[in-house]
């Protein structure tokens, strides 16, 4: 065998495929979605009662109509906005409403940071349920591979010697293909819990104190 084919021993390989399940956390409550990886369990829709106990959201009241709505939803939900920046903007958007529509007004708010809040997790999910496919396709791939590599001495010389060092190094390349899925899904993964947290902070801002 050569250097390059004792980089890359069998086991760690072969080892990828269980590492796969421990990408879901062992203190994990009970997953429901196999497609979901994550260690939190999977909200598929945060839900107004979770986080709102303010004035009633008014009921079939579209938020985009009031522009003032519009522009600060749209200042607080981008990923890139914190949860301090969001709430300074919040308290500075309800200094400017009159106390007869302060209520309904933040009410209306927190519907279309509801919304739009959602509609961003949404997109996250639906990128970490394509990595956990993908995982397993790389999964099903390196049991292949490695099912090829069983199949030839190690000590096996020409055309064989060939074919061995080609299944070697695509083993290689799903090596890395599996590693660097699963840094941006550990990474993905953290998104819905800071845009929970980022709602929550926005809920208590909207809601005055009594």
């Amino acid at each position: 065998m050569t250097g390059r084919q004792r980089r890359y021993p069998l086991p760690l390989i072969v080892g990828l495929c269980l590492t796969f399940d421990s990408l879901r956390g062992g203190a994990a409550p009970p997953i429901e979605d196999p497609d979901w990886p994550c260690q939190q369990r999977l909200v598929p829709e945060l839900s107004a009662g979770t986080y709102w106990t303010g004035a009633p959201i008014p009921d079939g009241v579209d938020w985009r109509a009031d522009p003032r709505v519009a522009d600060l939803v749209q200042a607080t939900v981008p990923r890139d906005v914190s949860a301090e920046a969001g709430t300074a903007k919040i308290q500075a958007f309800a200094k400017t409403l009159d106390e007869g529509e302060k209520a309904k007004t933040l009410a209306l708010a927190f519907s279309g940071i509801l919304d739009e809040t959602n509609r961003t997790r949404d997109q996250f999910i639906a990128r970490l349920k394509e990595l956990t496919r993908r995982q397993r396709d790389i999964a099903a791939q390196v049991a292949k591979v490695a099912d090829e590599i069983n199949a030839i001495p190690a000590d096996a010389t020409g055309e064989a010697a060939s074919r061995r060092t080609d299944a070697v190094d695509r083993q290689a390349f799903l090596t890395r293909a599996f590693d660097e899925t699963r840094r941006t899904m550990r990474y993905a993964c953290e998104a819905p819990t800071e845009l929970e947290a980022r709602l929550g902070a926005y809920a208590r801002a909207l809601q005055p104190a009594p």
